[in-house]
């Protein structure tokens, strides 16, 4: 798990796109995971991602990550839609009855739906496709590219527009922040076993979690105070108008993949518009 999160240092073509395109290519997914509404076109979606992890060509481990947050992201919803389906009339089985005394008559009962547990299904599509790009544009993109696409997203002229260097800083250092969280929380729990302490069972798992949060924060602090030292060490925000060693320049490659993003994003609002978008409930 603690890849997951983590930029690869490696040449593929996927690495060599300008950082833009690729964000561009991220919006472009997320946005058609809202308009979508058709099973079979979410699940295109989804699909569409899994040639550009091939190009990445991704180690054993990061795949079982990926693949145990993926599975995890489905059974989540279809737990959680087949409880709480709201379109459903008659449930497949009954948990909790409503005659049950306390929580019956609060929740009125508490069903399980088949329905919802196949609509949880469905949905998760629309989560899977925008977390595996996102993951995607992560693994290939150095942070420092990251925040120069933000910042210079768009040039007309000799101007330049994009986000806030203080945003695109800010999202930079969250991407980096999640990794380092996964790590010392590895850390912290080796030296909690070292010192006795048992994790087989879920109320010793209980007890860790409860003895890992504070050290976990304290370490999380200790790690944004230095980063912003560094931050104000190299004059961040010192002047308006930066200059940057790398400039962002469109290639070959890049105008190639943008020319798929056009032909794939309107390709799936045009099926959208033509009655396969929004949501279908009961299914």
């Amino acid at each position: 798990m603690r890849g997951i999160f983590r930029y690869e240092q490696k040449e593929t073509i996927i690495h060599s796109i300008d950082p833009r395109v690729k964000l561009i290519w991220v919006f472009s997914v997320s946005t058609l995971t809202i308009t979508a509404g058709v099973p079979w076109v979410l699940l295109a979606i989804f699909l569409s991602t899994l040639p550009f992890w091939a190009l990445l060509r991704p180690s054993k481990e990061k795949i079982k990550s990926i693949a145990f947050v993926l599975f995890t992201m489905v059974f989540g919803f279809m737990i959680s839609q087949s409880l709480f389906y709201y379109w459903g009339e008659t449930p497949t089985f009954t948990i909790i009855p409503a005659h049950f005394p306390v929580i019956g008559p609060i929740t009125g009962g508490i069903h399980v739906y088949m329905e919802g547990a196949v609509y949880g299904f469905i949905q998760s599509f629309r989560f899977m496709a925008s977390v595996s790009a996102a993951l995607l544009l992560v693994a290939t993109t150095h942070p420092s590219e990251l925040i120069a696409g933000l910042v210079r997203f768009i040039q007309i002229g000799k101007r330049q527009f994009g986000f806030p260097s203080e945003i695109a800083f800010m999202v930079s250092s969250a991407v980096s922040f999640a990794p380092s969280m996964i790590e010392e929380s590895l850390i912290t729990i080796n030296a909690m076993q070292v010192r006795g302490l048992k994790m087989k069972g879920i109320t010793n798992k209980i007890i860790a979690l409860k003895h890992l949060f504070f050290p976990l924060v304290i370490n999380i602090l200790r790690s944004g105070r230095q980063m912003a030292i560094a931050a104000d060490s190299r004059a961040f925000r010192a002047t308006k108008n930066r200059t940057y060693l790398n400039e962002l320049k469109l290639g070959r490659a890049d105008y190639i993949f943008l020319s798929y993003i056009f032909v794939f994003m309107g390709t799936g609002l045009y099926l959208s518009f033509i009655g396969y978008g929004g949501t279908v409930p009961g299914i």
